[in-house]
C-alpha cells in the first residue's frame, strides 16, 4: 500500500468523522459554511474594487494620453499650479521657490540645491503646458548660510502611476502577477 494514499485517506475519515459527528457535526458544519460564505463576500469585494480600480487607472490613461496629443492652450493660472504640483518632486524645497507663468513661460527663482538644479529644470519643462523656464534660480553646493534652505527639507518620492504603494484592494497582487506572468513568458520566448 502507497504511503501517501494511507494518509490522504486517514485524513479524510478523520475530516468526515469530524463534520459528521452528531454531537458537534452541526456546529462545525456551519462554521465552515459561514467561513466560506464570508470569504465569497470579501472576494467578491476584493474583485470588484480591483475592477474599479483598474478602469479608472485606465480611464486616467487615456485622457492623459489625449490631452497630450490635444494641443490645447492652458490658462497661467492652471500651468502655475500644474508646475507647482510638480515642482516636491524634484527639489527638497519646493516653497522657497517663486514660480511666475506668462502665456506658457516659466520664470523660476529662489535658492536651490545645485544637486538638484538639473532634475528641477527638466521637470519643470515636462509639464504640459509650458513653452520655455527661464532659469533665475540661485543654485547652492549646501544648505550652510542660506536661511531658505535651512532646516529638514523634504523630497517626494518620484510618482509612477503603475508602481505605488496604495492600491484598493487586491490590485497591487493582480498587477504584480500579471508582471511576473509577462517576465516568465519573456524569459520562455528568450531561451528559444
Amino acid at each position: 500500500m502507497n504511503t501517501g494514499s494511507l494518509l490522504t485517506g486517514v485524513g479524510l475519515g478523520a475530516a468526515l468523522a469530524l463534520a459528521l459527528d452528531p454531537n458537534t457535526g452541526p456546529r462545525r458544519r456551519a462554521l465552515v459554511r459561514d467561513q466560506l460564505v464570508r470569504a465569497s463576500r470579501k472576494t467578491r469585494a476584493g474583485l470588484d474594487a480591483t475592477a474599479r480600480d483598474l478602469a479608472n487607472r485606465t480611464r486616467g490613461l487615456a485622457a492623459t494620453t489625449r490631452a497630450r496629443f490635444s494641443g490645447e492652450e492652458v490658462d497661467d493660472v492652471r500651468l502655475l499650479e500644474r508646475v507647482r504640483a510638480h515642482l516636491g518632486r524634484a527639489c527638497s524645497r519646493p516653497r522657497d521657490i517663486d514660480v511666475h507663468v506668462i502665456d506658457g513661460n516659466i520664470t523660476l527663482r529662489g535658492p536651490v540645491l545645485s544637486h538638484e538644479l538639473t532634475s528641477l529644470l527638466t521637470t519643470v519643462s515636462s509639464v504640459r503646458g509650458v513653452r520655455s523656464v527661464l532659469n533665475e534660480l540661485e543654485a547652492h553646493d549646501s544648505s550652510a548660510g542660506v536661511p531658505a534652505l535651512q532646516g529638514r527639507g523634504r523630497m517626494r518620492a518620484p510618482r509612477v502611476e503603475m508602481l505605488h504603494r496604495r492600491w484598493a484592494g487586491p490590485t497591487g497582487a493582480v498587477v504584480a502577477a500579471a508582471g511576473l506572468a509577462a517576465t516568465g513568458m519573456w524569459l520562455a520566448h528568450a531561451r528559444r
